[in-house]
């Protein structure tokens, strides 16, 4: 009896050891192909040489933005690109890139990938375009534009991004001219470095159509992508030294408030950013996957806003949880510009309401 039962597991340790054999095949088997399937992408994409100009600055200080001087559109394979203002602070990095076609399609649903990094190569942020409808496997774009600059790094391409979100979209259409003003926005993690030299690569660019169903929503199941070049362009620029002469507000709160822990608070030309620790509001950011949209931002608005003297609200621009429990960092459309009105943050849980001033803090 004793023997049989070790021949059973003699048996079952066995057909174990062969399926965990298969399972690290399989996965060496993926990785391999993974491989594979990268350096195919980035050698199609290292045969493509950018076009690169260089651009000048002039910078505007009472707008806080540089404008590019005397550039026209660069064109390659009938598409022009050229652009025409820069705007960096700490927490900020935008610019207004414009684009001119031969062809007519649906503007509004146009995109491009881009990378914009340093002459030390750091980089602020790369964004590959979503190609709508096609299954891709990799952010080739990332991993390309890394490998391409030496800085790739295989378990964790992102960590090295100095931003932690980006904004882009068609501001200007005019069908008649066949052109587009696109706006690119990127907010930093910390601070963005004082760089000399920034560069800005357009590439991958192209558009999508989707088309409505019978009960006149948009069917994903009729989404196609469509590309429009291949081609590189590669614009750079000498950053002012008036762009690097920055003065980050420091604040704080005049007084405490029970249950809203500030980190850090930094005002800029741009934005109002508060770092802070709050387990009433993440949970009620947690709460929000079953909460209508729209009750659900008037719900974060009622709990925490900023406000100046004369009553007007704050708009959050961006907001997110971040590493740490109950951490949360959100950006406010206030600048250093409103300081003069006198800002006050105020926080609502249950019946309890708070209302403090933010000061600087020297």
């Amino acid at each position: 009896m004793e023997k049989k039962k070790m021949k059973i597991w003699k048996k079952i340790l066995i057909i174990i050891a062969i399926i965990i054999a298969i399972l690290i095949i399989i996965s060496i088997a993926r990785e391999i192909y993974r491989e594979i399937d990268i350096n195919q992408k980035y050698k199609e994409f290292e045969k493509i040489q950018a076009v690169e100009t260089k651009g000048t600055l002039t910078y505007i200080q009472d707008e806080n933005y540089a404008k590019v001087e005397n550039m026209d559109y660069i064109t390659q394979d009938e598409i022009g690109v050229k652009v025409d203002s820069i705007s960096i602070t700490d927490d900020t990095f935008s610019a207004d890139i414009n684009f001119k076609f031969n062809n007519t399609f649906d503007y509004k649903r146009f995109s491009y990938a881009y990378a914009i990094y340093d002459e030390n190569k750091n980089i602020y942020e790369i964004s590959s375009r979503q190609h709508i409808g096609d299954n891709e496997k990799y952010d080739y774009s990332s991993i390309s534009i890394e490998r391409e600059l030496g800085v790739y790094r295989k378990k964790d391409i992102y960590g090295i991004y100095l931003a932690d979100g980006a904004s882009m979209g068609n501001e200007i259409i005019d069908e008649n001219e066949k052109t587009v003003m696109n706006k690119l926005q990127i907010r930093a993690k910390d601070a963005f470095p004082l760089s000399k030299k920034i560069y800005i690569k357009i590439f991958d660019l192209g558009y999508f159509t989707i088309n409505k169903d019978e009960n006149g929503k948009y069917a994903s199941s009729t989404a196609s992508n469509t590309n429009l070049s291949n081609a590189k362009w590669l614009f750079e620029f000498d950053i002012p030294e008036e762009m690097n002469k920055r003065e980050t507000i420091n604040l704080r709160l005049a007084k405490d408030i029970p249950g809203l822990t500030m980190t850090r608070i930094t005002l800029t030309e741009t934005q109002l950013v508060m770092n802070f620790k709050s387990e009433d509001y993440t949970n009620l950011i947690s709460a929000g996957k079953d909460i209508p949209a729209g009750e659900f931002m008037n719900k974060c608005k009622e709990m925490l806003n900023i406000t100046d003297s004369e009553g007007k609200v704050y708009q959050e621009l961006s907001g997110g949880t971040i590493g740490e429990k109950n951490a949360y960092k959100m950006s406010i459309d206030a600048t250093k510009k409103d300081l003069a009105k006198k800002l006050y943050i105020n926080f609502k849980v249950g019946d309890e309401q708070y209302k403090t001033q933010l000061i600087e803090d020297k």
